[in-house]
């Protein structure tokens, strides 16, 4: 451990900032959580809140899960304890992306992109989409799933899906925690 010896206390800055990054209030509305590798983290929070709504009898509305890691059988945390909630319901869909499983990659992108109805249906009746990992990449490229997705099931042309992507960020409908 290396300490400072110039006679100056060391400071460490630290910032606390407010999330927006959390479940929308009404436990019915579609959630579609995208998130690879140890961005499945805050999703497990989500679902396990999705869970406990449902075993209370409240209504709950899809919840689609969109996780990706490199192998399956070494990477895939939580499988057990996600396929269970897939078995019980909470999960309505659980779309896997194992990258190096296969000899093509595979990412969650890729996915979304093959759901793109799916997708669709449930951005039209309200759902939010939650995106948390590489913003470097995967981000990006989900950003740019999305807005071919608008395009093409929503007949718009790229300056209406853009906006459409603007008024679901300020409504609080499309969160992103991302990092570098």
């Amino acid at each position: 451990m290396k300490k400072p010896d110039n006679g100056i206390k060391p400071r460490v800055p630290i910032y606390v900032r407010k999330s927006q990054f959390r479940l929308p209030f009404k436990s019915n509305t579609p959630v579609i959580m995208i998130g690879p590798g140890t961005g499945l983290a805050p999703f497990r929070g989500f679902i396990q809140e999705r869970f406990v709504a449902k075993r209370d009898g409240k209504p709950v509305g899809d919840t689609v899960l969109y996780f990706g890691c490199r192998h399956k059988a070494e990477d895939f945390i939580y499988h057990d304890e996600l396929e269970d909630y897939e078995k019980d319901g909470t999960l309505t869909q659980m779309h896997l992306a194992f990258s190096r499983d296969q000899e093509h990659k595979v990412y969650v992108q890729h996915l979304l992109e093959q759901n793109s109805e799916e997708t669709w249906k449930l951005l039209e009746n309200g759902g939010h989409i939650y995106v948390c990992g590489d913003a470097r990449n995967m981000a990006r490229d989900v950003h740019n799933v999305i807005l071919k997705v608008l395009m093409e099931k929503g007949n718009m042309d790229n300056e209406k899906a853009e906006n459409y992507i603007k008024k679901m960020q300020n409504k609080g409908r499309y969160s992103c925690d991302v990092w570098s």
